[in-house]
C-alpha cells in the first residue's frame, strides 16, 4: 500500500510541472498504443511532457510504470519502479563505488527502443542527492546533482 501511494504521490507531484490530460486530450493513437504495449495497464493518468510527448503512469499487476509515447502511438520509454535488490550486481557495484556512503532512495529499470535497458538510481547522503543512471552492465550514463528536496 505504501508503494501505491508513494507512486500515486510521485505521478501527483510530475503532473504538477506536466499538463494533466483527459482521455479525449490523449491522441487516439497514443492511447492504442499504450493498450496494446500495456494490455494489463490500469488506473492510468496521462500527462503531456512536452510538445509531441505523452506519459501515463499506471499499475501494471504490482508494478508501479510510465511509458512515453509520442502523437503517432510510437513508443518511446518505460520506466518500472524496483527495488534496488533487484539491480543487476554490476550495476550495485558500480554505483557503490561511485556514490560511496549514499542511501538509495529511489531506483527505475529504464527501457527504450534504441538504447535497451538502464537503471536510474535517485541516491542522498545527508542534504545532497545525485540522480545517476548506468547501463545494465554497469556503465555510467549520467550523474547529476540534486537540489537536496527532490
Amino acid at each position: 500500500m505504501k508503494n501505491i501511494l508513494l507512486f500515486l504521490f510521485a505521478i501527483a507531484t510530475n503532473f504538477a510541472t506536466a499538463q494533466t490530460l483527459r482521455m479525449d486530450q490523449v491522441p487516439p493513437a497514443a492511447a492504442n498504443a499504450f493498450k496494446v504495449k500495456f494490455p494489463n495497464g490500469q488506473q492510468p493518468g496521462w500527462s503531456k511532457e512536452a510538445e509531441d510527448i505523452y506519459e501515463v503512469g499506471f499499475i501494471d499487476g504490482k508494478k508501479n510504470e510510465t511509458a512515453q509515447f509520442d502523437a503517432s502511438g510510437k513508443w518511446l520509454e518505460t520506466e518500472t519502479e524496483i527495488n534496488y535488490g533487484a539491480v543487476p550486481g554490476k550495476v550495485q557495484r558500480a554505483f557503490e563505488k561511485e556514490l560511496e556512503d549514499y542511501q538509495v532512495q529511489e531506483v527505475f529499470e529504464v527501457e527504450t527502443p534504441d538504447k535497451g535497458i538502464s537503471y536510474e538510481l535517485i541516491a542522498f547522503k545527508g542534504s545532497k542527492n545525485y540522480d545517476i543512471v548506468f547501463s545494465a552492465k554497469g556503465e555510467l550514463l549520467k550523474k547529476e546533482e540534486g537540489s537536496g528536496n527532490e
